[in-house]
């Protein structure tokens, strides 16, 4: 049991060095058109629109943007790790990533393996919410199944919620000492006793940076929202103006040549 709970405090550990990693904020115009890093976009489409990039958090571990889409009208929250295959950021997860990734590319049991800085598969996660609801957890709850939860919990570790499980289970392995009275079992609950206490500062702790992070997001999308929404319905009515225009130039030779076969069959 002892051996379990200095593994488990490591994970917290890491959990914790993630919570409180420093933050470099930087709020965006869509005026500047600033691309979202990192995110691909198919040029070839119909009609494009380039995504704007409204609000961008760095940290040592991921790079996270919020962005903004004219053509769905909608924004959406981009995050990638910032660390490369060579793993440069000292943590648990990121070695496991690279653990199996490298065994992947191994082809033989001899031959070396092939390593490049290229971004690994499911680095990213990109997350929608719902339409006309601010963001929350609430928002973007039915979209957390449909992205790779490791990296989730990479970018955004105050979106994974493990601690409830692991307070329930303590509480009852805690309660089930009571019957006993010997020494071992005493030591035992003394230590789980400081298990559960650093259980619920690391789940305070994530509830608080995850009404942050949201209320960060929401301040920087309300602040431009009604000037950026005005800008692209602008830009859609010129588009469709501009594309009657083309039409109407275009129809013009097709009903000249439907009146000179008239005036030919006439004659």
């Amino acid at each position: 049991m002892r051996q379990d709970l200095q593994a488990k405090r490591q994970e917290k550990r890491e959990t914790l060095r993630k919570l409180t990693a420093p933050q470099h904020l930087t709020t965006t115009w869509f005026t500047e058109h600033r691309k979202v890093e990192g995110y691909e976009q198919d040029r070839e489409v119909h009609d494009f629109y380039g995504c704007d990039r409204l609000w961008k958090m760095e940290t040592a571990f991921a790079r996270v943007q919020m962005g903004y889409d004219p053509k769905k009208g909608q924004s959406f929250l981009f995050a990638n790790l910032k660390t490369s295959i060579f793993g440069n950021v000292a943590s648990r997860e990121q070695r496991k990533m690279d653990e199996r990734q490298r065994m992947k590319t191994l082809k033989t049991g001899t031959q070396n393996l092939a390593y490049s800085a290229r971004r690994r598969a499911g680095s990213t996660v990109l997350l929608y919410k719902m339409e006309n609801k601010p963001w929350s957890e609430q928002s973007i709850a039915p979209y957390l199944g449909r992205v790779n939860l490791e990296t989730l919990g990479q970018a955004l570790p105050f979106l994974e919620h493990t601690e409830e499980g692991e307070l329930a289970s303590a509480r009852q392995r805690y309660r089930s000492l009571d019957k006993k009275a010997d020494a071992g079992s005493r030591a035992e609950q003394t230590e789980l006793s400081h298990w559960i206490d650093h259980l619920e500062a690391v789940r305070t702790l994530k509830e608080q940076q995850g009404r942050l992070f949201f209320r960060k997001m929401n301040i920087a999308l309300d602040l431009q929202k009604a000037r950026m929404f005005e800008h692209y319905r602008n830009v859609k009515a010129q588009r469709a103006r501009a594309a009657q225009a083309q039409n109407a130039q275009a129809d013009k030779p097709n009903e000249e040549n439907r009146n000179n076969d008239e005036e030919n069959g006439d004659n």
